[in-house]
């Protein structure tokens, strides 16, 4: 348990005791209301252990998906070889239809060390 969520768990233990208003629980926890009382609804279905992030352990919604992910990769290395990851974005998106950011070419293009971001000069 985080000490963010040792905290969470303390303020609501608190309210449950009537030494502070809900408001007050939510307004130290920093969330709305609502989602206070959504955390003293988990608190007392599942105790101390309620208050445990539910989404630890679990990737991100965000990620690629790994077969775009490898197609993505094996396009990169054969026909956007000496591309600039602006160059390969537009390729990817134009004449292969693949729908993908910028900056997740540029990333998977550093991963592969078909480009290497060179430091910026300073004048």
């Amino acid at each position: 348990m985080t000490l963010q969520e040792q905290l969470r768990a303390d303020l609501i233990e608190m309210y449950l005791a009537g030494d502070i208003t809900a408001a007050e629980a939510a307004q130290s926890m920093e969330v709305s209301p609502r989602q206070c009382r959504r955390l003293v609804s988990r608190y007392r279905e599942s105790g101390r252990n309620g208050m445990v992030d539910l989404r630890r352990g679990k990737p991100s919604n965000y990620q690629l998906k790994e077969e775009l992910k490898s197609q993505v990769v094996q396009l990169i290395r054969t026909r956007c070889r000496g591309m600039s990851p602006t160059g390969a974005w537009r390729l990817l998106n134009a004449g292969f239809g693949l729908s993908i950011s910028k900056e997740t070419v540029r990333k998977l293009m550093m991963a592969e060390n078909t480009w290497v971001a060179r430091p910026r000069k300073t004048s």
